[in-house]
Order: structure tokens, then C-alpha cells, then sequence
């Protein structure tokens, strides 16, 4: 019974990599993983509990010493150490609420045997939060850290800081509790806590969750179905983002050549592949240089970053590396495009586009390479 002080933070240490195991995927099987665990707990804690004589006092400062698992974790699981880190402060401040709220439980009965009795009210509450946390608390957390790189940095930040201090708050709740003897105010207080935190990562899951929504549908309403390409809206947005920021960029208008051809002589569904095929080889010769949307119909657009030549105008539509994974042969492309360099003569999307539309359609007469200035 010497060492039944060390029970309490072991049984809080199992229900953490209990719950943690949900929210991440193992690198290896459960038995090396647990193993590893107890290695590390053996070589790291143990002189710590032995040849210091430290005992477990309630401060929580075990706490603190508990984040060196972090190294191990990042071993044994396939996950940045950020997210790992935000999941313990996550977990660790509900573990930490429920040996607290143990802890006044105890103090109210007296005296009896402090350790033996502490590990027992710690064990009903973590079983009686178990299924509930499992059920409702992990899904959000795991959608939560799932999602959490889809916000915005700034919101990141501010989602992470909130996080960190949640845990900070208790912790600091939680020693100050030590040293007062009202312990059912302080029940309440730490179970008001844990609720509000509850709700707070709520409010995070259903606002992750609409944004997700929100970005699925502007998806759907900005990029071209058959494609994959950003289609007409998306392509007025950028050409609107360049204009704003007076940046130096073309615009290239790209008319299929007989494409009706096509899906008379192969049908609807290799003219599909055509336009798909085309969109990948166009998009691989600008390299990053630009960005190819869908017009409509077998009309594409690029944006071009920059000062667009008539040579490279020319190679862009020569479709290069066609021949690769082609649904049939290629018919070649009428251009015309527009530089625009500020301060525009245009300031319109359409007036531009219409611009380089009919430039295109005088080279596609007359067979050659043509383009304008738009300042």
C-alpha cells in the first residue's frame, strides 16, 4: 500500500490515452503502443516517485509534468505535435476537473483514508463520464482537430490560445480550491466549469461544421462540375482580386477547335474526356504561372500572372504533352488575350473579356496570334 498515492494519477494517465487513442490513428499495433507507454512512464516518472520521495499532494503539478508525453506520443502516433499537444490540453482539462471535484468530494467526508478513498470516487466518476465523453464530448473533439487548419490562421490562433487557456484557467482553479474548505461551492463551481467547456468546444464543432457547409456549397456554385476547373463566378472574383491590388496579368480567351467535330465523330462522352484532358494539359503548361478556368462550352479562359508574349501564348496552346492519356486527337485552339497593366483602360471583368473574346475570334479568321494592351 506504500505507493497507492501514485493510483490516482495513473488511473487519470490511463483514461487520457484511453480517449486519445480515439481522436488519432496508431502508427503501431495496441500492444507495442501500450508497451512504449509504460516504458517511458518507468524510465521518466519513477525516479521522480522513488528516489525523490515525491508523493501525489492534489497541487496538480503532475499536471505539468504530464505534457512530457508528448515525445512518446509523437512517435507512436501519426500526428503533428500541435494537434497532439491542443488534444491533451483538450482532455486534460476534463481529467483534471473530475480529480479536483474527486479531491473536495474527499475533503468533505474527512477522516479516512485519504488515497484509498480518492482513487475510489475518481473511478465512478471517470466511469460515469466514460460512455457520455466517448459518445458526445470525443466525435466533436476528433471532428475539431480534424478540421481545425480550415480556419483562417488569425481564427486558428485564437481557437489554439482559447484551448491552452481553458486548461491554464482550471489548473489555476484548482490550486487555489486546495487551499479553501468551502468543497461544495467548489463542486459546483468545477462542475459549472466543465459544463461551460463542454459547450464552448459545442459552439466550435457547429461553427467548423457551417463552415464546412458554406465551403462546400461556394465550391459547388464556383467550380465547374465536369471539369473539376473554377468556372465563369470564380474566374470574375480573381480577375476583380488582381484589378483591386493593380497587379500586371492577361487574360486569355481559348475557343476548341471543332469540337463539334468530336462529339459527332466519337460521342458526347469522349468530348467529355476531351474538355477534362484538355483542362489538365492546358493547367500543367502554366506550370503555376497562371490559372485556367471554364468559360462555358468548349471556351476556356487563363489568367496569366504577368506579361503574357505571343510566344508563350502559342505554347500554351500547342497542348504539348497532349498525346499522354488523350481520349482521341487534338483539334487545336483559337486564342486572343489581353495584357492588362494599370491604370486600366477596362476595369470591368466582362468589358476585359469580352475584349479578348473578340481578339480570339479575329485570330480564329485570319488563322494567326493576336493580342492588346488593356491600360
Amino acid at each position: 500500500m506504500e505507493y497507492i498515492y501514485t493510483l490516482p494519477l495513473i488511473e487519470v494517465l490511463i483514461f487520457n490515452l484511453i480517449i486519445l487513442n480515439y481522436c488519432f490513428k496508431r502508427k503501431y499495433s495496441m500492444f507495442k503502443t501500450i508497451v512504449s507507454f509504460v516504458v517511458f512512464t518507468v524510465i521518466f516518472y519513477l525516479p521522480i516517485f522513488i528516489l525523490k520521495n515525491v508523493k501525489f499532494d492534489g497541487n496538480g503539478k503532475f499536471s505539468i509534468l504530464g505534457f512530457m508525453y508528448i515525445f512518446p506520443l509523437k512517435l507512436l502516433y501519426d500526428e503533428k505535435a500541435e494537434r497532439l499537444l491542443l488534444n491533451m490540453c483538450m482532455i486534460w482539462t476534463y481529467t483534471l476537473g473530475i480529480m479536483s471535484i474527486s479531491i473536495q468530494i474527499v475533503h468533505i467526508f474527512g477522516d479516512i483514508h485519504y488515497y484509498l478513498f480518492l482513487i475510489m470516487v475518481e473511478t465512478v466518476l471517470l466511469l460515469i463520464v466514460f460512455f457520455p465523453f466517448k459518445k458526445y464530448i470525443i466525435p466533436k473533439y476528433s471532428y475539431i482537430l480534424q478540421n481545425i487548419y480550415d480556419f483562417q490562421k488569425t481564427q486558428l490562433r485564437y481557437l489554439e490560445l482559447s484551448i491552452y487557456l481553458n486548461f491554464l484557467i482550471l489548473f489555476i482553479i484548482h490550486v487555489i480550491f486546495l487551499d479553501s474548505e468551502k468543497y461544495f461551492l467548489q463542486i459546483i463551481v468545477l462542475g459549472i466549469f466543465l459544463v461551460a467547456n463542454y459547450l464552448f468546444y459545442s459552439i466550435v464543432f457547429e461553427v467548423i461544421n457551417s463552415s464546412l457547409k458554406i465551403n462546400e456549397l461556394e465550391k459547388k456554385v464556383s467550380d465547374d462540375a465536369l471539369t473539376g476547373l473554377g468556372n465563369r463566378v470564380k474566374m470574375i472574383r480573381h480577375i476583380n482580386v488582381l484589378i483591386e491590388e493593380n497587379h500586371i496579368f492577361s487574360i486569355m480567351f481559348l475557343d476548341l477547335d471543332r469540337f463539334k467535330v468530336i462529339n459527332d465523330k466519337y460521342g458526347h462522352d469522349v468530348g467529355d474526356k476531351y474538355l477534362i484532358h484538355f483542362g489538365k494539359v492546358c493547367s500543367d503548361e502554366l506550370n503555376g504561372k497562371g490559372k485556367l478556368y471554364r468559360y462555358g462550352g468548349d471556351e476556356f479562359v487563363v489568367i496569366y500572372y504577368g506579361i503574357l508574349t505571343k510566344e508563350m501564348a502559342a505554347s500554351i496552346a500547342e497542348c504539348k504533352n497532349w498525346d499522354k492519356g488523350a481520349p482521341c486527337e487534338f483539334n487545336h485552339v483559337s486564342v486572343g488575350f489581353v495584357v492588362c497593366k494599370p491604370p486600366y483602360d477596362a476595369k470591368e471583368p466582362e468589358a476585359i473579356l469580352k475584349h479578348a473574346d473578340s481578339i480570339m475570334y479575329r485570330n480564329k479568321l485570319n488563322k494567326k496570334m493576336g493580342y492588346q494592351e488593356n491600360r
